[in-house]
């Protein structure tokens, strides 16, 4: 099971839970959530990504509507991967779109512009896998 498979299952387990589909951000690291995250928080998780196995970093903007709502890094010894999932709501959903062998300028400068326009631009032309 990978990273994204656990996070998902973990959210399908808490839908029910839900109390509102207010619009939200969420930062995840793995060891912390963060709730409408600023920006320092978010490129802080990227650069303390190591080649740990459960070490990562998770930027989602739940009830929106995107046709991509989380972008995810992670680390190995060719540079960072980041994943980028469709939203439940969107055709492509259960596909897993990545980069790989990026460095960690320009993972952070992907999920700047995630954070700033809740787009990721040319994901469509990544490699893709699928969790389902």
């Amino acid at each position: 099971m990978g990273i994204f498979d656990f996070l998902k299952q973990d959210d399908d387990n808490n839908e029910a839970d839900d109390k509102s589909l207010e619009p939200y951000t969420e930062l995840s690291t793995g060891l912390d959530d963060y709730q409408n995250p600023t920006w320092g928080q978010v490129e802080s998780a990227v650069k303390d990504v190591t080649e740990e196995e459960d070490s990562f970093a998770t930027l989602a903007f739940h009830n929106r509507g995107l046709e991509v709502d989380t972008l995810q890094c992670i680390k190995f010894e060719e540079g960072y991967t980041i994943e980028a999932l469709p939203a439940q709501e969107s055709e492509n959903f259960g596909m897993i779109y990545h980069l790989d062998g990026l460095s960690y300028e320009e993972t952070v400068k992907r999920f700047e512009e995630f954070y700033e326009t809740q787009k990721v631009s040319g994901y469509k032309n990544f490699s893709k896998d699928s969790f389902e």
